[in-house]
């Protein structure tokens, strides 16, 4: 699980670092480095996409982007560790903290 987790990790990585990427564009514009953004959770709306992402392995980012209407801005929230942290599974515990290792290891 660690292992799967841990390279679904790294294509995250790489898809924010696209040129194209409306994530890394929305991170970026409100002042978050996503040199090790991971993303944690994503879910596919039929008018917006939602994503929880790790920033520098310290701390989460909520976003919300409209599918079709780029006029409507994205919503960003930052949370803390430790409040996601409560009651998180068994699962989600392992994929955060190879997350946390993965931006750990990247200089």
């Amino acid at each position: 699980m660690e292992s799967d987790f841990r390279k679904e990790l790294i294509r995250s990585n790489d898809a924010i670092q696209e040129p194209d990427s409306k994530l890394r564009k929305v991170l970026t514009a409100k002042g978050h480095n996503t040199k090790t953004a991971y993303v944690l959770h994503w879910i596919p709306e039929q008018l917006e996409d939602l994503y929880t992402v790790l920033i520098s392995g310290s701390y989460l980012v909520d976003v919300e982007i409209a599918k079709y209407d780029n006029s409507k801005p994205p919503i960003v929230e930052r949370s803390e560790l430790k409040s996601y942290m409560h009651g998180l599974s068994k699962s989600n515990q392992v994929r955060l903290a190879v997350a946390k290792d993965l931006a750990c290891t990247i200089t």
